[in-house]
């Protein structure tokens, strides 16, 4: 008999929290890397997801502050903020073995870009996620809506690996939608198109997807948003849908719940630094590379650039 997936997580929030409940109840060798009350609530009370339908809750197989304490791992997950990425590059080398893949589910391509520098293209897997949580408290997790979706890939065709299917595997058995994909770029720069658009508009009106898609002016700013981030991702030669943001503006307005927030509005309320150099400041230095014109990104950049750093 095969030994189970080893699966570690690093960043124990909201979509940590998501993926450590369903894969940990489906059987993965569970290992978490999390600090201060994180740390000490997931070790009491492993993990609990709360749905419309109900809970999920998962207790690790090893959860530390020390990645030598997980040891190595067959997979290893990447949660943490875009702007997280860089201090957690040494954790990770820690947890990796010979035949270790890294597997970033993170919003843009900032932490994509570094993990692909520190391991090599042929040691790491692209993700995006389209699954709506929060962190309500310490191992606690609010999951709102239907979506279960996340589709991941080899970066490069070196990268590929048993482990792809064997996470696919327990992901259906534990409920989620994992979708695999030959080439996940297109797939991670589609989300992306929504991303910033999204989480600038939410951030600035402090509302909910529901308190302001109705409002004409809100979300034609909304679409034209997304319609630079297309640009910028065509003129750097990925394949997008010209429907694109047409697509994105429907399920907007009629599929994606209401209720539904940006992660860098609740990391604004909270006082909390805002994960807006890794995606948005992004976005306009690879839009200022390809010479296409991003003005209201910009905008809405130095107007949140004040936040950055978070509550003083």
């Amino acid at each position: 008999m095969s030994a189970p997936l080893s699966v570690a997580i690093v960043g124990a929030g909201a979509i940590g929290g998501v993926l450590a409940a369903h894969l940990g109840a489906s059987g993965a060798e569970l290992r978490v890397l999390a600090r201060g009350d994180t740390l000490a609530a997931w070790r009491d009370r492993g993990i609990t997801v709360t749905t419309d339908d109900g809970s999920l809750h998962a207790t690790p197989d090893r959860i530390s502050d020390d990645p030598q304490a997980l040891g190595t791992a067959d997979l290893i997950l990447v949660t943490v903020k875009g702007q997280d990425t860089d201090a957690v590059i040494p954790a990770i080398r820690a947890m990796m073995g010979p035949d270790s893949r890294v597997l970033g589910f993170q919003n843009g391509l900032d932490g994509l870009e570094r993990l692909t520098g520190a391991f090599g293209a042929d040691r790491v897997l692209a993700g995006v996620t389209y699954v709506p949580a929060s962190v309500t408290a310490p191992g606690q997790v609010r999951l709102t809506g239907p979506v279960r979706r996340f589709v991941y890939g080899p970066r490069t065709a070196g990268a590929a690996s048993p482990h792809i299917d064997a996470l696919a595997a327990l992901g259906t058995k534990g409920g989620l939608v994992m979708e695999v994909a030959a080439d996940p770029m297109p797939a991670i720069w589609a989300k992306f198109t929504m991303l910033t658009a999204f989480h600038m508009v939410s951030a600035l009106t402090r509302l909910p997807l529901g308190g302001w898609i109705g409002c004409l002016e809100t979300s034609a700013l909304y679409e034209a948003a997304m319609e630079e981030v297309a640009a910028t991702g065509r003129a750097h030669g990925v394949a997008l849908p010209n429907d694109l943001v047409a697509k994105n503006m429907e399920f907007s307005r009629h599929t994606a719940d209401p209720r539904t927030r940006a992660s860098m509005l609740d990391d604004l309320e909270r006082g909390r630094p805002l994960e807006l150099g890794s995606t948005v400041g992004w976005l306009i230095h690879a839009a200022r590379q390809a010479d296409v014109s991003v003005p209201i990104h910009e905008t809405c950049y130095a107007l949140l650039k004040p936040h950055l750093r978070g509550a003083s």
